[in-house]
């Protein structure tokens, strides 16, 4: 089994390389990741040519100008489905670090014992007025997520949304179009719902957040 890391960027440069260096310690074991690939959505050759030179074990494209949120995952969806080799996409946004080291052979484990899933994600830090004050994501509405065991595999399984959060998907998954427009990361995952898909968070419950959110705010649109 092989993974692709695929890495989207908007321009923040700074976030960039604490996720990239943070990624390359912490998603183990390395040689799983079969393929490195970053999709900078600046709309800037100039800026995605230094991007080649600084992550030369990445395969850095684009297309055209700014895309936005949902048009970076279209456009770098398609390239994948076309030159990507790989069985799995771990899926990462420029703007997370990693709190521990992750295993991807559980991840993949857990997305071929359980078909029904499109994605195990990793939980990370309470980030809006509402998880804080439940004291997390999952803690805003426990009852929605099952905790489940598989001799050491934990995980908590739910319905409630896909996530861009840092993830890993069956490359079958890009085979299906992301919306377009306002709210397309919750209209995706309304679709794989209704096609009687689940969603997972890697972990038990009372796990600490895997991954550390550092983007003050995000750049793109259509989320």
């Amino acid at each position: 089994m092989s993974i692709a890391l695929l890495v989207i960027t908007d321009g923040r440069e700074e976030y960039l390389r604490r996720t990239v260096a943070s990624a390359e310690a912490n998603l183990l074991p390395s040689e799983e990741i079969a393929e490195r690939w970053m999709f900078d959505d600046t709309g800037d050759d100039d800026y995605r040519a230094d991007l080649a030179n600084e992550f030369p074990r990445f395969r850095v494209f684009g297309c055209g100008g700014r895309r936005g949120f949902g048009g970076a995952i279209r456009a770098a969806w398609a390239s994948l489905r076309l030159h990507s080799k790989a069985e799995y996409v771990f899926h990462l946004e420029c703007d997370f670090t990693f709190n521990r080291a992750v295993n991807l052979d559980d991840m993949q484990d857990l997305l071929g014992i359980r078909p029904n899933l499109a994605q195990v994600a990793l939980r990370r830090q309470p980030w809006n007025d509402e998880e804080h004050r439940a004291g997390g994501i999952v803690e805003q509405h426990p009852e929605s997520y099952e905790e489940t065991r598989f001799f050491n595999l934990a995980w908590l399984e739910h319905s409630r949304f896909f996530t861009t959060n840092p993830c890993m998907y069956r490359r079958e998954l890009m085979s299906l179009r992301w919306p377009e427009g306002a709210q397309s990361e919750g209209m995706f995952g309304l679709a794989l719902k209704a096609s009687g898909m689940n969603f997972a968070y890697l972990g038990a419950r009372d796990s600490s957040p895997w991954v550390h959110h550092i983007g003050d705010e995000r750049v793109g649109s259509g989320y």
